[in-house]
């Protein structure tokens, strides 16, 4: 049987190495977080609807099922390094106690003017997760990721503005969010980090839990108070 032709793109190559070209190797898109649970997704795919409802058709909207708060985003990664990255991820864990976080304020990235991310804040033990995030980077920079350069503030992204999204259709959509009632104040508790993997679909990115690490410390007495959960006010305008 004849060999196919090559393409111009091999034949090119073979031509000038003398040897075939070599494919890239596979990466998986990943990130770390902390889980949302269902009451709060319920709650927060409530308040996307009632958004919807006043805004253009500018917004790709996250599925509530998929909903999370990343700690760190990590990118294109070897599928080699989910098992030592979950291993470092699971030593910090140790160290951690469970803390309580509730839904608190909408808000958009970078400014209502012209928005581009449409999220929803968290208050409570602010100072526990930001803990957790300062002891993921640290295990991730030691498995050789890079450190993260922006400040860290946290947020579960509701949804996204088309990139095509014209000058007034955004406007329309920041003052969508800032007209918007409160959420309700759901509150959970962080018992647990996850290693997620983001996988495209023709229905829009879906997410796959690669691993998950539980934590290792008690958590405070059911008597004390948890820091920020009763009394802390929804962040301002313009912050996570």
């Amino acid at each position: 049987m004849p060999t196919p032709p090559a393409n111009d793109a091999f034949r090119r190559h073979t031509h000038h190495t003398g040897r075939p070209p070599m494919t890239a190797p596979p990466t998986i898109r990943t990130f770390i977080a902390v889980g949302v649970p269902a009451a709060a997704r319920r709650d927060l795919a409530d308040a996307a609807g009632q958004l919807r409802a006043h805004m253009p058709p500018a917004v790709r909207w996250a599925a509530p099922e998929g909903m999370h708060l990343t700690l760190k985003f990590l990118g294109n990664i070897a599928p080699a390094l989910a098992a030592p990255l979950l291993s470092a991820l699971t030593d910090a864990a140790q160290e951690t106690a469970p803390f309580a976080l509730r839904l608190a304020g909408l808000g958009v990235f970078p400014h209502s003017r012209r928005p581009r991310v449409l999220w929803a804040g968290v208050t409570g033990d602010t100072d526990a997760l930001a803990a957790l995030q300062q002891a993921v980077e640290r295990a991730s920079i030691a498995v050789g990721f890079a450190a993260e350069s922006r400040p860290f503030a946290p947020h579960i992204t509701l949804g996204r503005v088309c990139h095509n999204a014209e000058a007034p259709a955004q406007q329309r959509v920041g003052q969508a969010i800032n007209a918007a009632p409160p959420l309700p104040p759901s509150s959970w508790t962080v018992d647990a980090i996850q290693l997620m993997q983001s996988v495209p679909t023709p229905g829009g990115m879906r997410y796959a839990e690669l691993g998950a690490a539980k934590f290792g410390r008690a958590a405070p007495d059911s008597g004390q108070r948890i820091q920020g959960l009763a009394n802390d006010a929804p962040p301002d305008e313009g912050l996570p």
